[in-house]
């Protein structure tokens, strides 16, 4: 597979801990975002002459306001996915966060090529394919058994291609794309980053499976939790499980009432990663 997903279960219990460091700055490669600010306690509002590093001081429990990268990707116009189609071809913005020490992290949202070239550089769309949208679609319906407690099964098994088709064409992973950026955080040796979400994506989730929302609060009663897709330092994270952000969109479905933390590594520490595994390669060689 193409995506580093891995990285985010990588422990960092024998790392020496990295103190965290004020976000300072933050460059945007194109003004395809949305600023969302805390404007009264726990309450957003889109308010694009809102300093965005100010927007993106908060923490899983009090997310404050947020970034949006990408914020196009929910157009129609992107709900193609082929080759040729304009979600393949888009450039999605990319924030380049700068911090009090001087060492900067890049976040993105993702295209059709992040998604659907597989591991021979092919771009696939097909269910079964080997690329970050099988593995990531494959991902989320075991997140979707484990959330119902096993009742899912009922509709899952044996309809996985469908459901991934009718996902694919109701652009699904298009809106999978666009992240909304809470804080970023570079303490404990990884780069964590919140995404704003809902805590209970049931209604979302419904319409791109082009399945009742009724019936499917049926097998979800406590609700879906999914976040979007963020590419931190290149490599493409994403979670399945929600905290309460203490904020909420005041747009009738309770946008970014959530916070999903995804975890990446430090440069840093990627190296040490490296340098020990290939110590360890080496003693058992000996």
């Amino acid at each position: 597979m193409k995506t580093l997903k891995g990285y985010a279960l990588v422990t960092a219990a024998t790392l020496t801990g990295a103190q965290s460091q004020t976000l300072n700055s933050a460059f945007f490669s194109d003004s395809d975002i949305t600023i969302y600010e805390e404007s009264s306690p726990g309450v957003l509002t889109a308010n694009s002459s809102y300093d965005p590093v100010l927007a993106m001081q908060g923490s899983a429990n009090a997310a404050g306001g947020n970034v949006e990268l990408f914020a196009s990707s929910d157009s129609p116009s992107y709900d193609d996915a082929s080759a040729t189609g304009a979600f393949a071809m888009a450039n999605p913005t990319v924030l380049t966060a700068g911090f009090s020490d001087s060492s900067s992290v890049t976040v993105s949202g993702l295209n059709g090529q992040d998604w659907f070239v597989d591991s021979g550089s092919v771009y696939d769309t097909a269910y079964g394919a080997d690329n970050l949208a099988n593995q990531w679609f494959g991902d989320f319906l075991s997140a979707m058994n484990s959330q119902s407690s096993g009742a899912a099964n009922a509709f899952i098994v044996g309809n996985e291609g469908t459901l991934f088709d009718s996902f694919r064409d109701n652009g699904g992973f298009a809106q999978m794309s666009d992240p909304n950026i809470s804080y970023i955080d570079t303490s404990d040796s990884f780069v964590s980053v919140g995404l704003g979400g809902f805590e209970d994506a049931t209604p979302r989730v419904a319409g791109l499976l082009d399945v009742s929302t009724f019936i499917l609060g049926q097998f979800f009663p406590n609700g879906i939790e999914i976040s979007e897709v963020v590419k931190v330092n290149d490599q493409e994270v994403y979670s399945f499980a929600a905290v309460n952000s203490g904020v909420v969109l005041n747009d009738g479905v309770d946008s970014y009432s959530a916070t999903y933390v995804v975890s990446v590594p430090e440069p840093s520490s990627s190296v040490l990663l490296l340098l020990a595994g290939l110590a360890g390669i080496s003693r058992r060689k000996r």
